[in-house]
């Protein structure tokens, strides 16, 4: 295929489908129903297990999990037992569609995707972190004389920090609405001004306001959710449907300014609802089964007072508990504790959430909320590994799935954990040490409420099995609500013909497509090119 049409990718990150087409029907979003009456209509999945980390480095790489192994912002480094901040952008060896794009002479603008990197030296613009839900590099630009041009047109992005923020009020949920809207208006500007300020072959901007607001405020927008008040809601009104509204105006303004040479794709990633299942009593749940061994202070060999390494374990698991947004500002003065700390006493064990993790058989690593992570321990690849790999591995984790599977919720008596899956079964590739050995998805059947969300309202979670006895405990997380798998595209241009795809592809078909309609060719990738879009 030649060099034809011009493309423009704008999305919703973690935009809800099913929000987005009830609303659109209703005519709530009056642009997003023109664009579903007008264009090419599919459903999306994002990938098994990872739909949390791993979305949008698959998107725009086109590969597996299993290939690049990104699935979370802080990981464990192999080899070790050490947790670590993963940069995407040096972390993940398969390059972005646009650097194929840029190398292939398209000009390319690259807006706030979420959990990339920096492209240097590509041929047009990239923006990282302007606005985004996910903080790791902070805003940054290529070229970097951009930032400041950026900067003095439409300053910062009016939400400063993370929107994990503990202990909202009412009136604090009008203001974070407020600064999402705001946010979505000035990104509005912004991708105006610079999409008519040069002609290019790619242009992409993700508006990743309707992540935090799905994350923060899902109690507001579901009655059924534990933390739902009327009376709070009176106040708040739904900062969900809010901030969806700004986004359709926005898609609206853009969409105004385009030629009918461009090819408009449009996407809702992967989707948001209640917030579900205990991830957060996951490494007691491992413990009660054997399968995991709790940090036991008073075996540590050290100088230090029994009183002092016991609140340097209370404080390791609170560490882990900690939101990304305020671990990664404190992280340089934990560091400067803990090497003088290392430097007066013997270090202990490493520990996540008060599990040794050199005497477990497993342990919790961070994935997601929705499916939590567990890394065996073992011979060979972790440091003091216990379980041999092979037939011993296979029998671990066949027994451990099946006593996992074997928890209920205590008050109903119904199934607390959906599915317990070998990363290996699927997923292959260079990135598999990086990625948990299990993925234990709990059921959304049970919401998971929060102590912590500005009403003091939680519902309290109670596990059994025989095997674990009761297991229970109140969520404190600040989030409501939660990611699925699922998502939508829309398609429309010159030569797409409008209709409902019968089929659903995957999130790694993005990247392949794009390449495609551009004429690079892309290579090495999972994905398929969509065959519709490419009619075009």
């Amino acid at each position: 295929m030649t060099k034809t049409a011009k493309v423009l990718f704008l999305a919703i990150d973690a935009g809800d489908k099913f929000l987005i087409q009830n609303w659109a029907a209703e005519g709530t979003l009056k642009n997003i129903r023109t664009l579903l009456g007008k264009g090419l209509v599919g459903n999306t999945m994002s990938l098994e297990g990872f739909f949390e980390g791993a979305t949008w480095p698959s998107f725009y790489t086109g590969v597996t999990p299993g290939r690049h192994g990104f699935h979370r912002l802080t990981q464990l480094n192999p080899g070790t037992y050490d947790l670590y901040r993963c940069y995407t952008g040096e972390f993940i060896k398969h390059e972005p569609f646009w650097n194929s794009l840029s190398k292939a002479g398209r000009k390319v603008a690259v807006l706030d995707i979420p959990l990339s990197g920096i492209s240097r030296k590509i041929n047009g613009i990239q923006m990282v972190e302007w606005g985004s839900h996910d903080p790791n590099y902070g805003f940054c630009t290529w070229p970097q004389e951009l930032k400041q041009d950026v900067l003095g047109r439409f300053g910062q992005h009016p939400l400063k920090n993370s929107c994990d923020v503990q202990g909202r009020s009412p009136r604090d949920f009008c203001d974070f609405r407020d600064q999402l809207i705001q946010g979505v208006q000035r990104k509005t500007e912004l991708t105006m001004h610079y999409l008519k300020k040069e002609k290019w072959d790619f242009f992409a901007q993700v508006f990743t306001e309707g992540h935090c607001a799905g994350h923060q405020c899902w109690h507001l927008h579901d009655p059924f959710h534990p933390n739902y008040s009327s009376e709070t809601t009176a106040m708040t009104g739904n900062p969900v449907r809010d901030v969806y509204m700004a986004i359709d105006a926005a898609i609206g303004e853009i969409l105004a300014e385009i030629d009918d040479d461009t090819i408009v794709v449009f996407l809702a990633s992967h989707r948001m609802a209640h917030n579900y299942g205990a991830q957060f009593l996951l490494p007691e749940v491992l413990i009660s089964l054997g399968a995991a061994e709790i940090y036991n202070m008073d075996h540590v060999h050290s100088p230090s007072s029994g009183s002092e390494n016991r609140m340097d374990a209370l404080l390791k698991t609170v560490w882990h508990r900690m939101p990304q947004s305020i671990t990664g500002k404190l992280g340089a003065l934990r560091d400067s504790y803990r090497g003088h700390a290392d430097a007066h006493h013997a270090s202990p064990p490493p520990t996540i959430s008060g599990i040794d993790l050199k005497k477990s058989k497993c342990f919790p690593v961070e994935n997601a909320l929705s499916v939590g992570g567990v890394r065996v321990n073992l011979a060979g690849r972790e440091p003091m590994g216990i379980i041999k790999p092979g037939t011993e591995m296979d029998s671990f984790c066949d027994d451990l799935a099946r006593n996992l599977l074997k928890i209920v919720d205590y008050d109903t008596g119904t199934p607390m954990i959906k599915s317990v899956r070998r990363t290996s079964e699927l997923y292959q590739g260079e990135g598999m040490d990086h990625l948990p050995d299990l993925l234990v998805e709990w059921s959304d059947e049970k919401y998971s409420g929060t102590s912590d969300n500005g009403d003091g309202k939680g519902s309290r979670i109670r596990l059994f099995s025989e095997k674990t006895g009761i297991i229970e405990g109140v969520n404190s997380y600040c989030r409501t609500g939660d990611h699925r798998p699922e998502g939508l595209f829309i398609a429309f241009g010159a030569g797409i013909n409008p209709g409902c795809l019968d089929r659903t592809v995957s999130i790694m078909d993005f990247a392949p497509t794009f390449t495609s309609l551009l004429g690079v060719k892309s290579s090495s990738v999972d994905g398929e090119p969509i065959r519709e879009i490419l009619k075009a």
